[in-house]
């Protein structure tokens, strides 16, 4: 039975589409579809958007239509055989790190023996593992684990499909908070984490930085620029002595202004991947 679904289609010079591609990025798009030039001669390529409502296509067009170089088409609707067998063919199985492997439902964990396997499925919410920004987040928190200090919960702020916090209880560091403002969003970590058989060791919340919980041993965001700096003043006292925060969703060029708007009394470092940063702040102890 064929299902109805939503695609949008944006027109865009060579020279624009790193732009653009951040932009679906932090419209909440991952799984996107780049087309090349129509005619010879032509530097625009077409790169296309797909939803299963009409609404989440209609804001992501005029986040597009800010892009300089753009030239946004119309949402159409079409039709797909099986929505999975789209997804399947750029929604690959992504290692990371030294022991990670994110992959989607129609992989089996049986192919990466000697990884902990994270099972995705596609969605709208973002974070499948294919973008920097979430690889980013995950390598650290690997990197972190063995250095935590010892009690005080663990929190994935914005945490769209889930896969931060999943990741979080599958390397032992649960119970995990997961916090975010999309409804949608939250149902969609939900069934992510029962395919993962961790879905009694998250504690799922409908909210935002205020509901981080005081005593936080470690807070991981993968949010834009402007989020972060506004989110600053309200996350840093929520952390316990000792505690991190890895902040991912930042280009190179704006970690000086996240850095900053932290206590200048916290250490951080800072990890790139592409033209992509995270940052990672920790408490004094």
């Amino acid at each position: 039975m064929n299902e109805p679904i939503w695609r949008l289609s944006v027109r865009a010079a060579d020279t624009s589409l790193d732009v653009l591609s951040g932009a679906m990025y932090l419209a909440g798009y991952e799984g996107i579809e780049i087309l090349p030039a129509e005619q010879d001669g032509d530097d625009r390529v077409t790169v296309r958007a797909y939803a299963l409502t009409r609404h989440g296509l209609e804001e992501l067009a005029r986040v597009a239509a800010a892009v300089p170089g753009c030239e946004v088409g119309r949402i159409e609707e079409i039709e797909v055989e099986d929505w999975a067998e789209g997804w399947k063919k750029y929604f690959q199985p992504q290692p990371v790190g030294r022991t990670l492997a994110v992959l989607p439902p129609w992989v089996s964990p049986k192919h990466y023996p000697d990884r902990t396997p994270i099972v995705i499925r596609p969605g709208h919410a973002f974070g499948t593992g294919t973008h920097a920004t979430t690889r980013l987040v995950l390598e650290a928190l690997e990197h972190a684990r063995p250095r935590l200090v010892p009690r005080g919960p663990v929190v994935d702020l914005g945490t769209g499909s889930g896969i931060l916090a999943i990741a979080a209880a599958k390397l032992g560091l649960a119970p995990v908070t997961a916090i975010d403002v999309d409804p949608e969003a939250l149902h969609e970590a939900r069934e992510n984490a029962r395919a993962n058989a961790v879905h009694l060791l998250l504690r799922i919340v409908e909210g935002d930085a205020q509901d981080v919980p005081d005593g936080a041993r470690l807070v991981l965001a993968n949010l834009s620029a402007p989020v972060h700096r506004a989110i600053a003043g309200t996350l840093a006292p929520r952390l316990r002595p000792g505690g991190r925060a890895l902040l991912s969703g930042l280009l190179e060029d704006e970690v000086d202004g996240i850095v900053a708007a932290w206590p200048a009394t916290w250490e951080h470092r800072v990890a790139v991947l592409e033209e992509w940063a995270l940052v990672e702040l920790v408490a004094p102890s």
